[in-house]
C-alpha cells in the first residue's frame, strides 16, 4: 500500500531563495529538518543558442530526519512529492528533487565505509 505525502512547513531564510523545512508524517510527528534551494534556469535570452534546455529542480539537503537504509527510499518518494507540490506554481514546476545527506548517520555504521568522522 502507498503511503501518503508528508507535510511540508516551510519559511524563508535570509538567503535568497533558500527555505528551511520541517517534514511531518500523517500522525503529525516532525520527521524531518531540510534546506530547500529551488535549481532556477537562467532565461533562455541569457545563455548561447545552442544552450541545452535544463528543467528546474529542488536541492534538498537533509540537515536531519528519521531516515534509515531500510527507509530511505520511500523517505525520499515522500518528500520528493510534498515538496515538488508546495513547489509548484504557475511560474515554476520544478521536474525532481535532489537530495544531499551531510552526514547520514547509517552511512558510518557499514564496516566498508570510506567515510571518515572528523574528529
Amino acid at each position: 500500500m502507498k503511503q501518503a505525502a508528508y507535510t511540508v512547513k516551510l519559511s524563508k531564510t535570509l538567503y535568497q531563495n533558500t527555505y528551511r523545512c520541517i517534514l511531518s508524517n500523517e500522525n503529525e510527528e516532525v520527521i524531518g529538518n531540510l534546506r530547500v534551494v529551488p535549481g532556477l534556469p537562467l532565461d533562455r535570452n541569457e545563455i548561447p543558442e545552442n544552450a541545452p534546455t535544463v528543467p528546474p529542480y529542488l536541492l534538498v539537503i537533509v540537515d536531519d530526519a528519521d531516515i534509515n537504509k531500510d527507509n530511505l527510499i520511500d523517505f525520499e518518494e515522500r518528500t520528493s512529492y510534498a515538496l515538488l507540490k508546495r513547489f509548484s506554481t504557475e511560474y515554476f514546476v520544478p521536474q525532481h528533487c535532489q537530495f544531499y545527506y551531510p552526514s547520514p548517520a547509517f552511512v558510518f555504521e557499514q564496516p566498508d565505509s570510506t567515510t571518515t568522522p572528523i574528529m
